[in-house]
């Protein structure tokens, strides 16, 4: 698998708002350049202050941002997997696809069309963790299973 081709797109309403979680996103992403291109797309949250307009205007500019493209969907509810299990996951859908897509929804989640559109959902914890931190998680991970799959080691 040839990494300096493959893409990661992390997509979400709304932008990291704490600055040392951006900086540590930022550090990730910078790590990650010699394996992937992996890119953020803020499609921009709604300003509503009701919680199910929210979720409906959020998830209405998700599904027109990733129109027929397969996701992957960050969900508390989703499957939780090691990092060794997550590397080969990512691995898989890379050399099929070429890219992958990630989803994270906004402070109240998304739609059920957006659930159910998913062709994978993902929780990486049971806790309820902030949408910026969430980030950071993220790409953590995925720094770590590229790590795992280029064959080089990473910290336990």
């Amino acid at each position: 698998m040839e990494l300096n081709f493959l893409k990661i797109e992390i997509i979400s309403p709304g932008k990291i708002k704490n600055d040392f979680i951006s900086a540590g996103f930022q550090e990730y992403t910078k790590r990650l350049q010699k394996f992937v291109k992996i890119t953020f797309k803020d499609i921009g949250s709604s300003h509503s202050v009701d919680p199910r307009i929210c979720v409906e205007e959020e998830s209405k500019k998700l599904l027109k941002y990733i129109g027929t493209r397969k996701f992957t969907l960050l969900d508390v509810n989703g499957i939780e997997m090691n990092t060794p299990e997550f590397s080969t996951f990512l691995k898989r859908e890379l050399e099929s696809e070429g890219e992958m897509f990630f989803v994270i929804g906004g402070i109240y989640g998304v739609s059920e069309e957006i659930k159910n559109l998913a062709s994978s959902r993902l929780s990486l914890s049971r806790m309820t963790f902030t949408h910026s931190l969430t980030f950071l998680l993220l790409v953590e991970q995925i720094y770590r299973s590229m790590k795992i799959i280029s064959g080089q080691p990473y910290d336990h």
